[in-house]
């Protein structure tokens, strides 16, 4: 739950400008961070969940996840890419955003780094852990039949998993975790008057 009360119309109309910023970080910047594998690209759609995390409660930060997810589904799709990749963000993404949340409910509990350690190592190990399953047994599949893309054919399975997904998922989501806490740190001030 917030820290403090907030309206149901405040609520409401902050799930909705978090989810459209959400939604926006989706499409720009979108930064390739592997450089042979420069189709996994890094955004920060998560920072806008984070806060409504913590300035709101875990089920606000789903509604963030579900609406800007809908909102590139219907306003920015790209066919097959887009029906296929964004099942695997939206998987990786709640299971950081869940992780986070069980490991550091509080965020005013943990005001220095070193508290922050064991949720940004839980968090980001078990998004990179499902990114691996989901690509494993639904992702890979589902290229290779829909976009005729077989990535054990062209890239090999050992080559994407260990030098692509599990790297790219590491570090995004330490970087998924310092940018939302150095976010949240510097909108604190603001957090106090929606509040108020």
């Amino acid at each position: 739950m917030s820290i403090i009360p907030v309206t149901r119309v405040q609520r409401t109309t902050l799930i909705a400008i978090l989810s459209a910023i959400s939604f926006g970080l989706m499409l720009f910047p979108q930064v390739p961070i592997i450089p042979s594998a420069d189709f996994l690209k890094l955004d920060f759609s998560i920072v806008p969940v984070v806060i409504g995390l913590y300035w709101l409660n875990y089920s606000a930060s789903l509604w963030v996840i579900l609406i800007r997810t809908l909102l590139k589904l219907i306003l920015a799709n790209e066919g097959v890419n887009t029906y296929l990749g964004l099942p695997v963000n939206l998987l990786v993404v709640l299971a950081f955003i869940t992780v986070l949340k069980i490991t550091m409910p509080n965020l005013e509990q943990y005001s220095n780094w070193q508290k922050k350690i064991l949720p940004l190592i839980s968090s980001t190990f078990v998004m990179t852990i499902v990114a691996i399953v989901i690509n494993w047994f639904v992702a890979i599949p589902l290229y290779a039949r829909f976009a005729n893309f077989d990535i054990a054919k062209f890239i090999g399975l050992k080559n994407y998993f260990i030098g692509m997904v599990l790297p790219f998922n590491l570090i995004e989501g330490i970087i998924w975790f310092v940018v939302s806490m150095i976010i949240l740190r510097a909108i604190q001030p603001l957090q106090r008057r929606f509040h108020s």
